[in-house]
């Protein structure tokens, strides 16, 4: 009696027939995926094109920036990553996936959950986004920011003082800090009062519901493609999880109610405009559509640039002769602090490229949002793609991506100068902020956030890699990524300017 057909001496007899259906099942699928399959001329590993698996499992460990960029690497700048999915790298690529008009839609696979019903700007369909957009487009434009500049700069203020009063103590975790900082700023800006983090020097609860609830998304959607959000109640990080998420719909809510109380009487902060009367008419924002927006409004305002800061810090401690450069260009620029705002930080020579390369080295959101192919197909990069086609250009893999980039991993901020062997670059591969009606909203508030944070640092302090991080590029290399960056601590020593 065979152990496929026989349990504890009983006959199974239909579970053979089973198994065999069910090889042959997986056989002929394969078959037609690798050459019968409207994709099958593109290149990619086999098992990645047979079935989703391999994506799946790449996606919930952490892994799938990196996986993305080793398959790149050895197939070019388009690979099929899945059966129904290409990964570009050139800039080719980007116009018409995320410009075309009319628009190719997100794919659903990949949109984040919402937990009332109502999609906010991130998983909005056209209709929709435009006008969240619309409310949200003067609280986070260029002027909207001026008129924030004062709140703005309190909260550097106050991120100096405390860096100053604990710098003798040890290496600082700048990570944690630049978090706190930029936290506390979108919390004056969105909601008229700070979290408390520097106040409090610790994490307020949200940011960790938040970063918690933004690590879920990508592991249930890949679940969830298959029918298999069962799973999570076998993995041991799932109840810490779904804690998390519970938690960030509760704090969202309360600050949302909190801030309806006031009606439509003016604070002073970005839902001002959100909740009053409209130009042309269009309805304000309801509750459930405040509830779902503010996450990303948070992310929007204070992730991308603590993450920048993050990053940007790094890359500038491990090329000291950037450090030393761009020190001494602020230092030379502004006889006072008091001096160094959010407009005159702009002027600082060499701030912009050395943002610039940080970006193109390390994109806040590394990967960019897929789009599903219209039914008709379409033309992307000179390859025709056909329809229902889920399609992305990875933003990670494309600013390190030698097709188009000189000395692609090295950071050399004076490729943004136009100085060096620099001009065959194709610098429009390096879109940190995505492109089109859809691009971050928060752009113009991490550029002004970090601009001002950096240059007031640099004025303050002299900075230096702190114990425990080797020369190299672990801080980069060990991070694994859920949507964002899983950022690990960065230590700096910080020694204040004996002229301050």
């Amino acid at each position: 009696m065979s152990g496929l057909t026989s349990v504890f001496g009983r006959d199974l007899p239909g579970l053979h027939e089973a198994a065999v259906l069910g090889v042959l099942a997986f056989l002929s699928t394969a078959v037609y995926r690798l050459w019968l399959h409207p994709l099958r001329s593109y290149p990619g590993p086999r098992w990645w094109a047979i079935w989703r698996g391999p994506y799946l499992w790449s996606t919930i460990r952490g892994t799938i920036v990196r996986d993305v960029q080793r398959l790149h690497t050895v197939y070019g700048s388009v690979v099929r990553i899945a059966p129904d999915e290409l990964s570009f790298i050139t800039p080719e690529a980007s116009k018409p996936i995320y410009t075309s008009n009319p628009e190719f839609p997100k794919d659903p696979m990949h949109l984040p959950p919402f937990h009332n019903g109502v999609p906010g700007i991130l998983a909005a369909d056209h209709v929709h986004h435009r006008r969240y957009r619309r409310l949200l487009a003067s609280a986070f434009s260029d002027r909207g920011l001026r008129a924030q500049q004062q709140t703005i700069q309190q909260h550097v203020d106050r991120l100096i003082g405390r860096l100053r009063e604990n710098c003798s103590n040890g290496p600082l975790d700048m990570t944690r800090w630049y978090n706190w900082a930029t936290f506390d700023i979108i919390g004056d800006l969105a909601f008229g009062e700070s979290f408390g983090c520097l106040d409090n020097i610790e994490t307020h609860p949200w940011i960790a519901s938040i970063q918690g609830n933004v690590k879920a998304i990508p592991i249930i959607n890949a679940l969830r493609r298959y029918g298999l959000t069962w799973i999570l109640g076998l993995l041991p990080t799932t109840p810490k999880l779904l804690e998390m998420r519970r938690r960030n719909e509760q704090f969202t809510t309360r600050k949302v109610d909190r801030r309806l109380q006031h009606g439509g009487v003016a604070r002073g902060d970005l839902w001002d405009s959100v909740l009053g009367a409209t130009p042309d008419g269009e309805p304000p924002m309801s509750r459930d559509e405040m509830i779902s927006n503010t996450s990303a409004i948070v992310l929007a305002g204070s992730e991308t640039s603590a993450t920048l800061l993050s990053g940007c810090t790094w890359l500038l401690l491990t090329n000291p002769e950037h450090l030393h450069t761009l020190t001494e260009r602020v230092r030379s620029q502004f006889a006072r602090a008091a001096d160094i705002d959010s407009h005159s930080a702009r002027q600082v020579d060499g701030l912009s490229a050395v943002l610039e390369e940080s970006l193109r080295l390390y994109p806040p959101v590394p990967m960019q949002s897929n789009r599903i192919v219209p039914p008709k197909g379409a033309r992307i990069a000179g390859e025709w793609v056909p329809g229902g086609t889920s399609v992305a250009v990875q933003k990670f893999v494309a600013g390190r991506s030698p097709e188009n980039f000189h000395r692609p991993d090295e950071f050399l901020p004076q490729r943004w100068q136009g100085k060096g062997g620099f001009a065959n670059d194709r610098q429009g591969a390096s879109q940190p902020f995505s492109i089109g009606l859809r691009n971050c909203i928060g752009r113009e508030l991490a550029y002004t956030e970090v601009r001002l944070i950096l240059a007031r640092l640099l004025w303050h302090f002299n900075l230096r890699l702190g114990p425990g991080h080797k020369e190299g590029t672990e801080w980069l290399a060990e991070q694994r990524t859920w949507i964002l960056w899983d950022k690990k601590p960065l230590w700096v020593v910080l020694e204040p300017r004996s002229t301050d």
